[in-house]
C-alpha cells in the first residue's frame, strides 16, 4: 500500500503539472525521480480539443465510442477497445472508464499501462461516490479491489534471458538501488519493472555493459557476442626459410608476431629437408607468449655406407689379424672371408633404418680404434705380427663402441662428421710432426706417441665443437676438402722452391713441413669461408649489473654466455 500511495502522489503531481506546461506525447515516459521507475504519459493526458458541437451531440458521440469500446473488449480486440474508450473519456471524463481502459491493457499484457490507468481510476473515485443503482457495485469497494489488483500486478516480475557467445558468461543486473539479480548466460533472471544496467562478463573477454528498461511482467531476450581479450604471440623458428602455419593458415616465414584472442592454437612449421613440427600452444590474454624452436632435420639412414664399410672393414680386420702369420695365402683368404663376413654380419646384425649419425660414428670410431691399436702397439714393439692384430682388434672394438654410443646418444650426422674430421686431421698433424722430425725411422715409439697425441687432441676438439656448434655434414666435408687441398698445395709449393730450401734438410722433412703448413692453412681458410653455414649453440648476451664499492655502488657492463 505504501508503494502505491507514493506512485499515486507522483501521478497526481504529473497531472497538476500539465496545467502549467505543454503536455508531452502519449509515447513519452516521465522521470519521476524514483529509482528505476518511469511513469508513462497516458493517452487521456493528450486529448484533442472538444468539437464545437452542442452538448447533447458530444454526449452522443461519447456514448458511441464507449459502446464500441465495450463491444471490442468482449470480442478480444483490446487495442481497439483502448482506442474507443480513450476517445469516450476525452469527451466525457467519467472515472469508471479509466478502470475499463486499465482492464483492456491488462488483457493486452501491457501491465505498466494497466497499473497507470487503474491508479488513475483510484485517484479519480470521489470520496463521496455512491452506487449508481442498486445493482451497481459500491464505488468504495471497487476502489479497494482495484488497489489490491494494482499491488498484485506490481509484483509481477520481468524475465530477462541473456544468451552470449561464448556461453556461460556471468550476468549482473543492477540499478541505483543496488544489485537486483545475477546469474549466467542462458539462465532466466527475474527483476521488478524498471531500468537496469546489464553487466556481461567472461574470463578472457572484454566485459559489456548495456541498459535495459524492463517493463512489468514482460519477457526479454538479449544476445551478445563478447570480444575476446588478446595476447601477443611471438614465434621464431630455425631455419629462417621455415613456413609457419597457425590453425592450417600460413602466417609467415621463419618468424611471426601478432595479437590474437586468448585460446589454444595449433602451430605447424615445415621446411625443406626438415621434419614438420606441430605444437599446441596457448595464447594467454594480456600477456606475451614467446615460442621458439628448431626444426629437426629429416632422418637420414646410413645402412648403405655401413654395409660398404662392413665389407671393407671386415676384410681389413681379418687381413690384419691373419697378418700375424706372415702367410700370404692366409692373409688373402682372411681378407676375402672377412669381407664376406663383414657384409653379411652388418646386413643381418643391424636394423634397416639405422640412423646416419650412428652409422657414421660407427665407421669413425672403428678407424679411431684401429689407429689407437696400431699406434699403442708401436710404443711397445716393432714386431708386425703384434702390430697387425692390434690394428684389427682396435677396428673391431672401435666399431662396437661407436655403434653403442651413436644408438644411445642419437648423434647427429653432422656431429659424427665433426668428430671424424677432428680425429682425421689430428692424426694427420701428429704423423706430419713425426715425419718432420724424422722420428718414425729413428725412434718409432716417439712417432707412435705423436700420432696418439694428435688423434686424442683432434678427437677431443671434434667432440667439443659438437657441443657449441650445429655443424652440418656439408660444412664438415668442405672443411675436409680444404685440408686435402692444403696438403696438395703444400706439396706443390715444396716442389717449386725445393732448391732454395734444400740445404741442411732432408726431402722427407721438407715435404712434411710444407704439407703440415698447407693442411693447417687449408683447414683455416675452409672454416672461415663456411662460417655462415651453421648456427653456433653458444648463447652470448649483454649483461648490466650493480656492484657495491667503498664509496657506494657502480654499474657494471659485460657479457654472459651459457654452454
Amino acid at each position: 500500500m505504501r508503494v502505491w500511495a507514493t506512485v499515486l502522489v507522483a501521478i497526481t503531481a504529473s497531472i497538476v503539472g500539465t496545467t502549467a506546461r505543454a503536455q508531452p506525447s502519449a509515447s513519452e515516459k516521465v522521470d519521476t525521480g524514483f529509482i528505476g521507475k518511469d511513469v508513462q504519459v497516458l493517452e487521456i493526458d493528450d486529448c484533442p480539443a472538444p468539437a464545437a458541437v452542442p452538448a447533447d451531440e458530444l454526449r452522443r458521440r461519447g456514448s458511441e465510442h464507449f459502446e464500441r469500446g465495450e463491444t471490442l473488449y468482449v470480442q478480444g480486440d483490446y487495442k481497439g477497445a483502448v482506442k474507443e474508450l480513450v476517445a469516450a473519456y476525452c469527451i466525457s471524463p467519467f472515472y469508471t472508464i479509466l478502470k475499463d481502459i486499465g482492464q483492456a491493457y491488462e488483457r493486452e499484457l501491457d501491465y505498466e499501462k494497466a497499473i497507470a490507468y487503474l491508479s488513475r481510476f483510484v485517484m479519480k473515485v470521489p470520496k463521496d461516490a455512491k452506487r449508481a443503482n442498486s445493482c451497481a457495485p459500491d464505488p468504495q469497494d471497487e476502489k479497494r479491489n482495484v488497489i489490491a489488483r494494482i499491488e498484485v500486478l506490481g509484483r509481477l516480475k520481468a524475465k530477462i534471458l541473456v544468451n552470449t557467445d561464448p556461453p556461460n558468461a556471468h550476468i549482473t543486473l543492477a540499478n541505483d538501488a543496488g544489485l537486483a539479480n545475477r546469474g549466467v548466460s542462458g539462465q532466466e533472471l527475474e527483476v521488478l519493472g524498471g531500468r537496469y544496467q546489464v553487466l556481461i562478463e567472461a574470463d578472457g573477454y572484454h566485459p559489456i555493459t548495456q541498459e535495459i528498461r524492463a517493463e512489468i511482467g514482460k519477457p526479454y531476450t538479449i544476445f551478445t557476442k563478447l570480444e575476446p581479450l588478446k595476447g601477443r604471440l611471438r614465434v621464431r623458428v630455425v631455419p629462417a626459410d621455415t613456413r609457419l602455419f597457425l590453425d592450417k593458415r600460413q602466417v609467415g616465414t621463419g618468424s611471426f608476431e601478432s595479437e590474437l584472442p586468448g585460446g589454444r592454437y595449433t602451430l605447424s612449421a615445415e621446411a625443406p629437408d626438415r621434419l614438420t613440427v606441430s605444437r599446441e600452444i596457448e595464447v594467454i590474454a594480456n600477456r606475451d607468449t614467446p615460442v621458439s624452436f628448431e626444426l629437426p632435420p629429416e632422418p637420414k639412414f646410413g645402412r648403405t655406407q655401413l654395409l660398404i664399410y662392413g665389407a671393407v672393414g671386415g676384410g681389413a680386420i681379418a687381413g690384419t689379424i691373419a697378418g700375424a702369420s706372415s702367410n700370404t695365402v692366409a692373409i688373402a683368404s682372411g681378407i676375402g672371408g672377412g669381407a664376406v663376413a663383414g657384409f653379411f654380419g652388418t646386413y643381418f646384425g643391424t636394423p634397416r633404418n639405422i640412423a646416419l649419425g650412428t652409422s657414421s660414428l660407427t665407421i669413425t670410431s672403428s678407424l679411431i680404434g684401429g689407429t689407437i691399436g696400431g699406434a699403442t702397439s708401436v710404443l711397445f714393439t716393432q714386431d708386425p705380427r703384434i702390430i697387425s692384430p692390434a690394428i684389427g682388434g682396435g677396428l673391431v672394438l672401435g666399431a662396437a663402441v661407436g655403434y653403442y654410443a651413436g644408438d644411445k646418444l642419437h648423434i647427429r650426422p653432422g656431429d659424427a662428421a665433426v668428430i671424424n674430421s677432428g680425429a682425421l686431421w689430428g692424426t694427420a698433424t701428429g704423423a706430419l710432426f713425426g715425419a718432420s722430425f724424422q722420428v718414425f725411422s729413428d725412434n718409432p715409439q716417439i712417432g707412435g706417441g705423436l700420432v696418439l697425441s694428435g688423434l686424442g687432441m683432434g678427437t677431443l676438439a671434434g667432440v667439443l665443437a659438437t657441443r657449441y656448434f650445429n655443424v652440418s655434414r656439408t660444412r664438415a666435408a668442405l672443411i675436409d676438402v680444404g685440408g686435402v687441398v692444403g696438403l696438395f698445395v703444400g706439396i706443390a709449393t715444396e716442389s717449386v722452391i725445393a732448391q732454395a730450401q734444400s740445404a741442411g734438410m732432408s726431402e722427407t722433412e721438407r715435404t712434411a713441413n710444407y704439407m703440415l703448413g698447407g693442411m693447417v692453412g687449408g683447414l683455416i681458410i675452409a672454416g672461415v669461408l663456411t662460417r655462415n653455414m651453421d648456427v653456433p649453440k653458444l648463447s652470448v648476451a649483454p649483461v648490466m649489473n650493480k656492484a657495491t664499492t667503498p664509496t657506494g655502488s657502480t654499474t657494471t657492463f659485460g657479457v654472459a654466455y651459457t654452454f
